[in-house]
């Protein structure tokens, strides 16, 4: 994501994966931002400490009813609930301290980044199909009490503590798993069950990985790639 301060004197992103012109959202001048989000046809909004949001609530969002996108990280929210008022919402990264969301709530949500929270509700009834997933790390270190979209398509773990995949929901519509920085992880062995039309699988910075059940054994993999060797192509 690049972000640039226009000749406007706002701070702008244009490249984002998903195409959607977006907004950075200045605490300072927040009223400004949003008057500026309505005249120039902004669909995304973002914001970062850095990039003078201070804000405790998301209370103005009620006032960008159409935005489809939102990015909003090392921030620190109290109060979400405006969030619920973006109908069309459908790329979301709200991280780390923040109340729980009720991600059901979304009917056309398709993307979400998400640190790990006990208290979010209704991921897996959700209508995501591309979902990055941080920082699950449960006492247990297990999968056991994750919950992850019934319809997802492309899963992404990012830091999380298990060694095993034991505890996963069965994904039938799961084509895609990238597993990042998961240094404990070393059990693949219930890949072909939990995700049995996966095509694609990708691994890096996890290095304890076997590779003898799970993945060279899978009915449907065409790809996978474990810390640079190849394995199936």
């Amino acid at each position: 994501m690049d972000i640039e301060r226009k000749a406007s004197g706002y701070l702008e992103s244009h490249d984002d994966v998903d195409g959607v012109p977006s907004l950075g959202v200045e605490s300072a001048r927040l009223d400004d931002c949003i008057d500026y989000y309505q005249r120039k046809g902004f669909r995304g909004l973002f914001g970062h400490p850095e990039f003078g949001f201070r804000e405790k609530n998301l209370d103005f969002l009620k006032r960008t009813r159409n935005a489809t996108w939102l990015w909003f990280w090392d921030v620190s929210l109290n109060q979400i609930d405006a969030l619920y008022e973006l109908k069309d919402l459908e790329y979301v990264g709200i991280n780390p301290q923040r109340p729980g969301i009720d991600f059901s709530r979304f009917p056309r949500l398709r993307t979400a980044v998400n640190h790990w929270l006990k208290q979010d509700t209704g991921i897996a009834d959700s209508t995501i199909t591309r979902y990055y997933l941080w920082h699950f790390n449960p006492k247990s270190r297990s999968f056991a009490d994750v919950q992850i979209p019934r319809r997802v398509k492309e899963l992404y773990l990012y830091w999380a503590n298990p060694a095993a995949l034991d505890g996963l929901p069965v994904l039938k519509r799961l084509q895609m798993l990238q597993i990042h920085r998961c240094r404990n992880i070393s059990d693949l062995s219930a890949l072909p069950r939990i995700a049995p039309n996966l095509r694609r699988l990708l691994v890096t910075t996890s290095s304890r990985i076997d590779p003898s059940a799970g993945i060279i054994d899978h009915p449907a993999l065409k790809s996978a790639l474990i810390d640079g060797r190849e394995l199936v192509a």
